[in-house]
């Protein structure tokens, strides 16, 4: 069965990407074969039913996000284009009537509904410090080819390590590796915008009889706390409400602001109810937008969750075609 035949409307897409496109591998490798709940199959039917709703779907300007989806360079490119993409295709299978806003002259929002004066912003979001460290130093320690493991480990979940000090601990384990200094060292991580201030990072090393293989030099120790670290997600993602860009596009009409937080830090071990309790409890009533709303999408769903929270002082016609919103797309929803 060809690739045509497997995913017909990503097919169409694929059609003018080069080999370099983040989903290309994957597409190329996939064969009627391949089991329907296998990771491959299944994140390509994904996209392909995503892609099916919204040109059934007809909105305006669809163009403007299937260009983001050609011109994809890497995995964050294709990410945050599918976090638009997957939030529009939600309204679409709930029968929303929307088109994409026009992205030259004023500025618009990206989703813009037809029939209800309210739109939706989409942002995606990724700080996750300790993912980076990991693949950074198992980057590291492939290179240099020795029989080691480290093993990471900390009270707390860090949500953002900052570059210079990645880049610090890396040069410290690998003289440490090189000197045969193993056993424990603690790293304080300094992070005044966290819950957090002051967080330790024990890193352990152990000297290994053979060269592992590529990739599994690290490994992260469990036991860490979250309370904090879901505290600072929340910060994350209620900092987008004071971009300049996101606010003058709330200012252009009612907008909900709508966060994929999937790849920020583990958002999603939080129920959908629980976010939208903590995200009402934590909206300031100064904002320009109606409510802000997180979405944690995965890759080989073509549905996505999303918890919503209203700003109680909005105006009254915002908050009425929100509250409808949100009933039609069964959001779980707190205010």
């Amino acid at each position: 069965m060809s690739k045509p035949s497997l995913f017909p409307s990503l097919a169409s897409w694929m059609g003018t990407t080069p080999a370099t496109h983040p989903l290309r591998e994957q597409f190329d490798a996939a064969d009627e074969s391949d089991h329907p709940t296998s990771f491959r199959r299944t994140v390509l039917q994904a996209f392909d039913d995503i892609i099916a709703t919204l040109e059934k779907a007809e909105p305006l300007r669809l163009s403007q996000p299937k260009g983001d989806f050609l011109k994809a360079k890497t995995d964050d490119d294709l990410l945050i284009v599918r976090a638009e993409l997957v939030a529009a295709a939600k309204l679409a299978s709930a029968g929303v009537g929307f088109d994409f806003g026009a992205r030259k002259g004023s500025p618009e929002p990206d989703l813009i509904l037809r029939e209800a004066n309210l739109a939706l912003e989409v942002k995606a979001r990724r700080p996750n410090g300790l993912r980076d460290l990991v693949s950074e130093l198992k980057a590291a320690l492939d290179e240099i080819e020795v029989g080691v493991t480290v093993h990471l480990a900390c009270s707390e979940m860090p949500l953002v390590i900052k570059k210079d000090a990645r880049e610090a601990i890396i040069k410290e384990t690998l003289d440490r590796v090189w000197a045969g200094a193993w056993g424990t060292r603690v790293t304080q991580l300094d992070q005044p915008w966290a819950a957090t201030p002051r967080l330790d990072l024990a890193v352990r090393l152990f000297e290994q009889s053979i060269p592992l293989a590529p990739g599994s030099h690290v490994v992260v120790e469990n036991g860490f706390e979250l309370s904090g670290h879901l505290q600072d997600v929340e910060s994350v993602v209620l900092a987008v409400l004071d971009d300049e860009q996101k606010i003058k596009q709330a200012e252009a009409r009612p907008t909900i602001l709508l966060i994929d937080a999937a790849r920020t830090g583990n958002a999603w071990m939080r129920s959908g109810h629980i976010w939208a309790r903590r995200l009402a409890d934590r909206l300031p009533d100064s904002t320009p937008f109606v409510g802000v709303g997180v979405m944690i999408p995965t890759l080989d769903k073509a549905d996505v969750p999303i918890s919503l929270a209203l700003r109680g002082n909005a105006a009254p016609e915002a908050l009425e075609a929100a509250k409808k919103l949100a009933v039609d797309l069964g959001l779980d929803l707190a205010e």
